[in-house]
């Protein structure tokens, strides 16, 4: 199949428009992407496919020992897993894992739809979309899974240099976390396939598509930072909920909680706009492995 260069987003708003000598100079720096985007469903559906096998990482988590309405998130990074029907108890496991599959589950589906219909137009792409070439994806793939890596082990770090500061009842917490490898499985599959469908492909794509709208940033590259910042925020956002229902929140944990999450969104939304959605898929569960590794060599 031919390609061009982002042939489906307006003029001076594809990917390539913030430095297209560069690009061309360096080959494969720039993605290139089929001329006529493939169907709607192609785009939504293998997007979703990934995102839905993220939330099917839950069934890796095991349930809460107490199942009523104060019952505390299973993991920091999905505020919306606290069941609050107080009869869930009774429920068998399977249709309690399900119950809290429900939400996360139908956030990717939303997010799948709005990325499929909006990504393209804006330069953002994904691999198992049609939308981005597969001809370099292995090094990119690589690389962007080493920046993740690097990037857990700077977090785990900083986390350890603030431990004590950050309280007794932070450090019971950081004491008692699981850290067998379902629970690595768990944050890689669901943090770098779930989160990522909803927040890369599904919020940064519906905020570039409002950003480019507007009078003075209608060029793509001076939208796209706007996009990512607003992305990383949510997603830095959405760690507080779960984390409060397991420790009274300090300002040095939410401080600490926004940064880093932050930092990492940032970094994520970078590697989508640069390269695609899967890039960032793989700097985000190498994270978790960066993580992962930290804690096992300071235990």
């Amino acid at each position: 199949m031919a390609v061009t260069r982002n042939a489906k987003a307006p003029p001076g708003t594809g990917p390539c428009a913030h430095d297209d000598a560069h690009d061309d100079a360096h080959g494969d720096a720039c993605m290139r992407v089929p001329a006529q985007a493939p169907r709607f469903a192609r785009r939504a559906g293998g997007v979703a496919a990934l995102g839905l096998a993220g939330v099917g990482a839950l069934l890796l988590q095991p349930l809460p020992s107490d199942l009523g309405p104060s019952a505390p998130a299973m993991a920091p990074s999905v505020p919306e897993m606290a069941p609050s029907v107080p009869a869930i108890a009774d429920w068998p496991p399977l249709a309690v894992q399900a119950l809290l599959a429900l939400n996360p589950a139908l956030f990717v589906a939303v997010a799948a739809l709005a990325g499929a219909a909006l990504a393209h137009r804006v330069g953002l792409r994904s691999l198992v979309a049609g939308t981005a070439s597969g001809r370099v994806w292995a090094g990119t793939m690589g690389r962007s899974a080493a920046v993740g890596f690097i990037l857990g082990l700077g977090a785990a770090a900083v986390d350890t240099l603030l431990r004590p500061a950050l309280g007794e009842a932070w450090q019971r917490l950081e004491a008692n976390r699981p850290t067998g490898v379902p629970t690595l499985a768990f944050g890689m599959l669901y943090g770098g396939l779930a989160e990522e469908v909803m927040l890369r492909w599904g919020v940064m794509s519906v905020a570039a598509t409002a950003l480019a709208a507007l009078p003075g940033l209608r060029r793509h590259a001076r939208a796209m930072p706007g996009a990512i910042v607003l992305a990383a925020a949510l997603f830095a956002a959405a760690h507080l909920p779960a984390l409060a229902a397991q420790i009274e929140l300090t300002p040095l944990a939410v401080t600490r909680t926004l940064c880093l999450n932050g930092a990492a969104g940032l970094v994520y939304g970078w590697l989508f706009w640069r390269h695609h959605l899967e890039a960032a898929m793989a700097a985000h569960a190498s994270t978790h492995l960066g993580l992962w590794a930290w804690r096992g060599l300071v235990a």
